[in-house]
């Protein structure tokens, strides 16, 4: 063994200089994670309206019955915003809330994004005939939690029973298909 032998190690200032380069490269990507997440989030969620809005569409044609898709507050009633779920279900006593015994389909938790309907009639509620037409019209905003951050989708749903997502692919905020604004935590 050669006591002379060069060991080839990192200096404590390279280690420092390299930490100093990570953390400084965490500073800059973090934002853009965030926004990256926060999108992604209102995109799924609005993916997963769009779905259960086509659910309730084919259950009430497969079955011919009306269902009705709301977002509902804590005691089960729908609502037009501050929905703590969304949910697709039969609604047998037409009081427009979920109550017992009725038969629900889909229960989404919405956490982390705002729901906000405009519907015909200022209704609470999107319902679908037997034929499989939308009985209300109107939009549902989808939009982050996260005032800060205005990025929000919309899902379309029409007369016919035709359901839509919006895009807006330069940007701009509005609506590619129907110019739009969609507009996410105005003051």
């Amino acid at each position: 063994m050669n006591r002379f032998a060069k060991v080839h190690a990192f200096t404590l200032l390279e280690l420092i200089v390299a930490l100093a380069i990570a953390a400084i490269l965490l500073v800059i990507a973090t934002p853009s994670f965030t926004n990256f997440a926060q999108k992604r989030t209102v995109s799924q969620k609005t993916v997963q309206l769009r779905s259960a809005l086509e659910l309730a569409r084919g259950l009430a044609i497969s079955q011919q019955q009306i269902w009705t898709v709301c977002s509902v507050n804590t005691l089960n009633a729908c609502v037009k915003q501050d929905g703590v779920r969304l949910v697709v279900f039969r609604d047998n006593n037409l009081d427009n809330s979920l109550s017992v015994g009725e038969s629900l389909q889909q229960d989404i938790d919405l956490n982390a994004v705002q729901l906000e309907l405009a519907a015909s009639f200022g209704r609470s509620f999107i319902r679908f005939s037997a034929k499989g037409e939308a009985m209300e019209s109107g939009n549902y905003q989808v939009c982050s939690e996260d005032q800060n951050f205005a990025y929000g989708r919309r899902v379309i749903i029409f007369r016919s029973g035709r359901i839509r997502l919006s895009s807006d692919s330069d940007g701009d905020g509005y609506d590619d298909n129907g110019g739009v604004k969609i507009e996410c935590h105005s003051s």
